[in-house]
Order: structure tokens, then sequence, then C-alpha cells
């Protein structure tokens, strides 16, 4: 064979042809041999690592419309491609190397495209939902979830737009990870609320028990902040800060309990769309200079839309006007 370089550019043109299934039987288990002794060199883990994204890249197309449009309507802006979505055909010529050989792909264990599930929940309603391990999610008024028939791979991973008090199932060696915009939230076994709406300056999370970590973007690399049961992380989207508080786990109410709102240090504008797809009661604010303006206000005894604007407008630098079934909100004169 000559030197160990002309070796193995002699060897990657047969193992090329081998994976694209053109040898004999017996050029086949030469094949074989050779990468039960090999599988260390750094030339055949590159080949193989080419034709694993190759095959990877002509996944499904199904597949990936869906996750595409998945990652359009929450507003991602960098779509992530499923780890392990691999063409059926390439597949069957990757899994023609005996598991024998223990070559380290363990590409046998590669899960095949599975159907995505989406639910929306209409305005002025919650809904309940169950998902393949268990996991159990409350949804907010004009939330969307997006989650697979089955959870495969080393991750159980949905996407969220919206609104969610989840109990999520413990399972140690799959963490849990919930895709929402620009933010993600990993999550081992725990109950927490994430208010997370696409359209919304605030994102937020109270954690009730359990751990999570709120995994933010950053210039260099991502920000991970890590919560502990009471603890409630803030987001603000315009200005990128984060902030990190208190509230008590046992008296802090989600939006499932009586339907009950918890304002925290929250601008104005996205209190309006909280209101907004909790009654189905259009409300604009109608004047700019109020639009930031934040409250710390909880409501929590059931209270309807016209006594929380009255309690809003007696604490706050706002003036309350209903026309035509549409509440406008201005600063006070």
């Amino acid at each position: 064979m000559g030197n160990h370089e002309e070796h193995m550019n002699i060897s990657r043109q047969i193992l090329e042809a081998y994976l694209e299934g053109t040898l004999s039987e017996e050029e086949s288990l030469e094949v074989q041999l050779f990468l039960a002794e090999h599988m260390d060199d750094t030339m055949v883990r590159e080949l193989l690592d080419e034709r694993f994204d190759i095959s990877r890249s002509e996944a499904d197309s199904s597949a990936e419309q869906v996750l595409a449009s998945v990652h359009r309507r929450l507003g991602m802006s960098k779509p992530r491609r499923p780890a392990l979505w691999i063409a059926a055909a390439a597949l069957a010529l990757l899994l023609a190397i005996p598991a024998s050989l223990k070559i380290g792909y363990d590409l046998h264990k590669v899960p095949a495209p599975v159907a995505w599930n989406e639910l929306t929940v209409p305005i002025s309603d919650t809904k309940a939902l169950t998902l393949p391990d268990g996991t159990a999610l409350v949804l907010n008024a004009g939330s969307r979830v997006t989650w697979p028939e089955a959870f495969t791979g080393s991750q159980r991973e949905i996407f969220l737009d919206g609104e969610v008090v989840a109990k999520v199932a413990k399972d140690s060696e799959h963490p849990f990870i919930i895709h929402s915009g620009e933010a993600d939230i990993r999550v081992h076994g725990t109950t927490f609320d994430l208010k997370s709406y696409r359209d919304a300056t605030m994102l937020e999370v109270v954690l009730m028990e359990g751990s999570v970590s709120l995994i933010l973007p950053a210039e260099e690399e991502k920000r991970e902040v890590r919560l502990v049961p009471g603890d409630i992380a803030q987001f603000d989207r315009e200005t990128g800060s984060v902030s990190l508080g208190k509230v008590s786990p046992d008296g802090f109410r989600t939006f499932n309990d009586n339907r009950s709102f918890s304002f925290i240090n929250i601008p104005l504008k996205d209190i309006a769309a909280d209101l907004e797809r909790s009654f189905g009661t259009q409300i604009v604010v109608a004047d700019a200079k109020v639009a930031s303006q934040r409250f710390l206000a909880f409501f929590t005894n059931g209270e309807d839309l016209d006594e929380i604007l009255s309690l809003l407008s007696r604490n706050g630098n706002l003036r309350v006007v209903r026309s035509d079934g549409t509440v406008y909100l201005y600063g006070k004169k």
C-alpha cells in the first residue's frame, strides 16, 4: 500500500465506494475489517462525519418543512435542525456496517423522523395538555405549543409562544428543553410558570419547585441563569437585561388559579396584551407616554376586566376610555 498517507487515501476511496454500495461482497468484507482496525484514525472519522452530515441534509423534506414552519411562527432567527434526522437510503447504507464492529457511531440508534403536533389556545380560554413523557402543561389564552408525537434522542424538546404552567416528568437522562423565541429553558423535573409571548417586552419564569436554567442570547456566548424554588427571572427583550427576584412559592398564583394575574415590574403594553388575550376585549394603549410605564399589581380574587382597569388607573398615571367595545388607555391629563 505504500506509506501511511497513501494507504489512507486509497482506503478513503474504497470507503467512499463502500458507503455508496458499489463494492462486491468480498470487497465490502475487506472494508469492514479495515474499519474494525482503523476507526480511531482521523481520516476515517472525518469521512464518516462528512457522510453523516450529507445524509442529515438529505432528511425527509416534509419534516424539514414542519420545523421551518415552527421557527417562522415562533420568530426564531436561526432555525434549529433536528439533530438526528437522516434519509432512509443513506441510513440503510451506513447500517450495513455490522454492529459487532463497534465502530463508535451507534447509527442503529438514530431515530426516524417523527410527526409534530401543534395546539393553539383560543382567546379567553386555557387548555391542558399531557405530553408523551407524562409532562403536564396548562396553556394560557393565545398560546401556541408544538411538540413531537414521541420524544426521541437525548433531549425532550418542545416549542412555545405564550404562557404555560408546566409540571415536567422527571428523566435525568433526557433533559427537557423549551424553545421560545431567542431563549431556551432547560428543565430538570420541576414545576414552573413560563410567560414568553413573542410580541411581549418581557419574558418571565417563576419556579415553584425543582430546577430550571434560563438560557439567553449574548454577543459572544449564551448566558445561563440558574433558578431555585421561589426565584423569578425576567428578561427584557428591548434592553437585553436580566433581573432575578424572589416570590413565595406557596403564595404565588398562576393564571390557572382562579384566573389570577401577577404583574411584577411589567410595562403597561404587556399588561394590556395579557388582559386582551384573557378577556377577549380589544385594549389599545393609545398614549405612547404610558406604554412603558411599569406596574406591580396582583389580582388573585377573580377580578373582572373593569375591576382590574379601575385599580390600575387608580394606582398609576392612567386614564381608561371605552368606545364601541374597545378599551383605550391614555395618560392622565
